[in-house]
């Protein structure tokens, strides 16, 4: 199955979460070349911390990783699971 962006009909490869990698504003997906417009932030440290995406009460096999919305992450720049 493939998601597409947000923003564009590209596939997507980022899923907005919130510090502890639980998914925010309904699951927004983007690309590669969207996941980090409007301030949203990169743990430096999830660069293979995979999101499992779910569609309502059915797993999808698609894995993300994780983009976050600005102010998200810690004063080092990290998530929950990197501080």
């Amino acid at each position: 199955m493939m998601i597409k962006c947000s923003r564009c009909n590209n596939k997507a490869e980022y899923v907005l979460v919130d510090y502890r990698h639980e998914i925010v504003d309904e699951g927004e997906v983007f690309c590669g070349h969207h996941a980090f417009d409007e301030n949203r932030e990169k743990c430096p440290c999830c660069y293979d911390y995979w999101i499992e995406v779910y569609d309502g009460d059915t797993k999808c096999d698609v894995k993300l990783l994780p983009t976050y919305p600005q102010g998200t992450l810690d004063s080092e720049g990290c998530c929950s699971e990197h501080p």
